[in-house]
C-alpha cells in the first residue's frame, strides 16, 4: 500500500508516524504555516496598539491615526485568516493522515500471515479507533507547538526593540521554564500510556462480552461477566485518575511558572515606565506581550505532555504493524481456476490436535471429524495460512500451502457479517448476477430470510445483530460458496441451525460445490453421511 511503504522501512516505533507523514507533507506544511502566522499576528496586535497611541493619538496626528489603524485592521485580517486557513489544513491533514494509519493497519489485520500471539477483536478495535485517532493528532501538536515557539520569538523580539533588558528577560527565562516542564513530563509520560493501556483493555473487554453475549446467557454466567467487566472498568478508571492528577499538576505548575514570567515582566516595564526609558505607548505594548505570552510559553512546555500521549498510541499501532506473524511468508495471490485441488495433510499437529493424515482429493467434499473444539479451530487455522504446524505439513496439489498459487478459503467459524443489506454481504466486493444470488441462497437454506421484507435488500444492522444466529451463519456460508475458491475448508457451517435446515444445506452443498474441493471440519452426521470421505482425527 503507498501510504505505508515508507514506514516499513523503519525498525522501531516510529512506522505510524512515519505513515502521518507521508503524502500529506503538503497540508502539514500548510497546517503548521497557518497556526504560526496566526500566532505572530497574534503577538503584533499589542505591538501596533502601542504605535497608534505613541505615534497618534498622543501627539494628535489624524495622518499617523489612520495609517497604524489600516495597519492594526491589516494584522486582524491576517490574524483571522491565518487561522481559517491554519485550522481547515490541519483537519484535512490529521483527517487523511488518520486514514492512511487505518488503511495500513487494516491491511495487517486482513493479511493471511495472521498473528504469532493471538489478539482479542476488542483490543484490535480499540487501537483502529482511539489510537490511530490519537497518533494522526500529532499534526495538531506539531502545528501548535511551532504556533507557540513563533509566539515567544516573535513577542522576544519586539520586547528587545522596546528594551533590551526585557526581551533578554524573556529569551532566558523561556527556555529554562521550557526544560524545567519538559523535566517533569516523564511521570506524566507513563501514567499517559498506563491510562491508554487500562481504557484499551475495558474496551476490548467490553467488544468481547458483547460479541459472546448469547454464549455467556447460555451458559448462566451473566454475574460473572459483568464482575470480570467491572474489574477491567475499576482498573481502567483509577489508571485514569491518576493520569488526570499527573496532567492537572502539570498544567497548574506550568501556569504557576506563566504568572511569575509575567509578573516579573510587569514590574520591570513598569520600573523603567517610571524611569522614562519608554514611552506610555510601549508600557501599554509590553503588558500586552507579557500578558499574551504567558500562554505560549505554557502551551510550549505542554507540547512534551502532548507528545507522550501521541507516542504512546503510536506504540500500540506499531505493536500490530509489526507484530510477528504466524507464518513466515503469506501465500501467494492465487489465480482463478476453473477445478478443485488435492489437499494433502502430511502428520499435521498442533497444540491441540494430534498427527493428522489425510488426502482430500481433488473435486471432492471430504469431512473431517475433530472432537475437541480448540483442535478443529487450530486446523482450520493452519489450513487457512494463519498458522504454522507444529510439525508436519500441508500440500495444495503437491506445493506446500504457504508456496501455493491455488487460492484456499477456511473462513473462521464465527459468523462476523457487515452493517449493510443481505446483497453487500454476499457480494462484498465481487457483482453477482440473480441467476448466482439465487443458487447461493438455495444451496445455504437462506429462503426464509430473502423471502422476507426487503429481499436481498434487506438490511442486516450492525454486524449483522438484526438476524438470529443461525440466519448470520447462513449468509456466512452464502458469501464463503460465493467466492468459488479451488479448495474450501468450512468449520461447523451448520452449527447453529435446525436439523431440518442442516439436512437441507447438507443436501445442496455438493451440488454447488461440483467439480471443486470441499472440505468439512465438523462433527454433524448429516453432513458426514453427503461426504465422499470420512477422515477421523
Amino acid at each position: 500500500m503507498p501510504a505505508t511503504t515508507p514506514a516499513r522501512r523503519l525498525p522501531r516505533a516510529e512506522r505510524a508516524i512515519a505513515t502521518v507523514f507521508h503524502r500529506r507533507r503538503l497540508l502539514v506544511a500548510g497546517s503548521i504555516a497557518g497556526l504560526v502566522g496566526h500566532q505572530i499576528a497574534e503577538a503584533l496586535v499589542p505591538v501596533v496598539i502601542g504605535l497608534v497611541i505613541d505615534r497618534a493619538i498622543a501627539p494628535n496626528d489624524p495622518v499617523a491615526l489612520a495609517w497604524t489603524l489600516a495597519a492594526l485592521g491589516a494584522v486582524f485580517i491576517g490574524l483571522l485568516l491565518s487561522w481559517r486557513l491554519g485550522e481547515l489544513a490541519s483537519v484535512r491533514a490529521s483527517e487523511f493522515a488518520g486514514r492512511d494509519v487505518r488503511l495500513g493497519l487494516v491491511s495487517r489485520l486482513l493479511s493471511r500471515r495472521g498473528f504469532a500471539v493471538p489478539r482479542s477483536p476488542g483490543e484490535l478495535l480499540s487501537i483502529a479507533g482511539t489510537d490511530v485517532d490519537r497518533t494522526a493528532g500529532i499534526v495538531w501538536v506539531l502545528g501548535s507547538g511551532g504556533a507557540q515557539l513563533a509566539a515567544v520569538l516573535t513577542a522576544a523580539v519586539a520586547l528587545l526593540a522596546i528594551s533590551v533588558p526585557l526581551g533578554i528577560l524573556v529569551l532566558v527565562a523561556a527556555p529554562v521554564l521550557v526544560t524545567v516542564m519538559h523535566l517533569v513530563t516523564a511521570p506524566l509520560e507513563r501514567r499517559m500510556a498506563s491510562e491508554q493501556a487500562a481504557v484499551a483493555a475495558a474496551s476490548a473487554t467490553a467488544s468481547d462480552l458483547l460479541t459472546g453475549l448469547r454464549t455467556i446467557a447460555g451458559l448462566g454466567a451473566e454475574q460473572a461477566a459483568v464482575d470480570r467487566f467491572e474489574r477491567v472498568n475499576r482498573r481502567s478508571l483509577d489508571a485514569a485518575t491518576r493520569a488526570v492528577s499527573a496532567k492537572a499538576a502539570y498544567v497548574a505548575a506550568s501556569l504557576a511558572g506563566s504568572a511569575l514570567l509575567l509578573a516579573a515582566i510587569a514590574w520591570a516595564a513598569g520600573a523603567e515606565a517610571l524611569a522614562g526609558t519608554i514611552s506610555v505607548g510601549e508600557l501599554i505594548a509590553v503588558l500586552g506581550l507579557a500578558q499574551f505570552v504567558t500562554w505560549p510559553i505554557g502551551g510550549l512546555a505542554f507540547v512534551t505532555a502532548e507528545l507522550a500521549t501521541v507516542r504512546a498510541s503510536a506504540k500500540r499501532v506499531d505493536g500490530v504493524l509489526a507484530a510477528e506473524p504466524a507464518v513466515d511468508a503469506p501465500p501467494g495471490p492465487g489465480t482463478a481456476t476453473s477445478r478443485g485441488a488435492e489437499l494433502v495433510l502430511d502428520a499435521v499437529t498442533t497444540p491441540h490436535l494430534a498427527a493428522l493424515s489425510a488426502v482430500v482429493p481433488a473435486g471432492s467434499v471430504t469431512a473431517i471429524r475433530v472432537a475437541d473444539h480448540l483442535a478443529a479451530r487450530e486446523l482450520v487455522e493452519v489450513l487457512a495460512g494463519a498458522r504454522t504446524p507444529s510439525s508436519g505439513r500441508v500440500l495444495v496439489d503437491g506445493v506446500p500451502l504457504e508456496a501455493s498459487a491455488v487460492p484456499v478459503l477456511a473462513p473462521p467459524h464465527e459468523a462476523t457479517l457487515f452493517a449493510g443489506t443481505l446483497r453487500d454481504n454476499l457480494e462484498l466486493h465481487t457483482t453477482l448476477d440473480d441467476a448466482r444470488l439465487d443458487e447461493l441462497v438455495r444451496a445455504a437454506a437462506l429462503d426464509d430470510v430473502v423471502s422476507g421484507a426487503g429481499g436481498l435488500e434487506r438490511p442486516v444492522g450492525e454486524r449483522g445483530y438484526s438476524l438470529s444466529g443461525g440466519q448470520r451463519q447462513r449468509v456466512a456460508l452464502a458469501r464463503a460458496l460465493g467466492r468459488d475458491a479451488a479448495v474450501l475448508v468450512l468449520h461447523d457451517p451448520t452449527s447453529a441451525v435446525d436439523a431440518v435446515t442442516e439436512a437441507r444445506i447438507a443436501e445442496r452443498l455438493p451440488a454447488v460445490r461440483s467439480g471443486r474441493t470441499t472440505v468439512v471440519v465438523a462433527a454433524s452426521p448429516a453432513l458426514e453421511r453427503l461426504a465422499d470421505r470420512l477422515v477421523t482425527a
